[in-house]
């Protein structure tokens, strides 16, 4: 018998017919014999159809995008973008307000890299300054000797 959390471990496997007969079997038993694991399976199902909806969208073209020309050779479908339906969701809910320029797919993570690496550059600079500075202060010139008197 499996424990709460080896099932919840498998529900992806299980969600996805992964598992040898055996061990799905093991699953839908402890499923069948718990109800409040029953709950959390299907609230995993929930998401993942969630997810699957986000990725949908990710296919469709965006409002005021140009369709693509009857010239274009068919291509192979890319995996799904997550980040592109979430996106679009966005920007469906809030009229337009979010995302309606597709900066946010077009400039990529070049700039942030950039703007981290000077940042960096800044900090050990700043750095090499401090500890290159001592904190004694330094010595005091010598007095000139005193003429011998006569």
């Amino acid at each position: 018998m499996l424990t709460d959390d080896e099932v919840r471990d498998l529900f992806s496997a299980y969600h996805d017919r992964e598992l040898s007969p055996e061990r799905t079997e093991a699953v839908r038993a402890a499923l069948d014999a718990s109800p409040p694991l029953q709950r959390e399976y299907a609230a995993f199902c929930r998401m993942l159809d969630g997810l699957s909806a986000m990725a949908a969208a990710s296919e469709a073209p965006l409002p005021g995008a140009s369709a693509p020309k009857a010239a274009d050779a068919p291509k192979p479908a890319p995996p799904p973008d997550l980040l592109e339906g979430v996106q679009r969701r966005l920007q469906k809910r809030s009229g337009g307000r979010f995302y309606a320029d597709g900066w946010s797919r077009l400039a990529g993570i070049l700039p942030l890299e950039l703007i981290a690496t000077l940042v960096l550059i800044a900090l050990v600079i700043a750095y090499a300054a401090m500890t290159m500075v001592s904190p004694h202060p330094a010595p005091a010139p010598a007095a000139p000797a005193a003429a011998p008197a006569r």
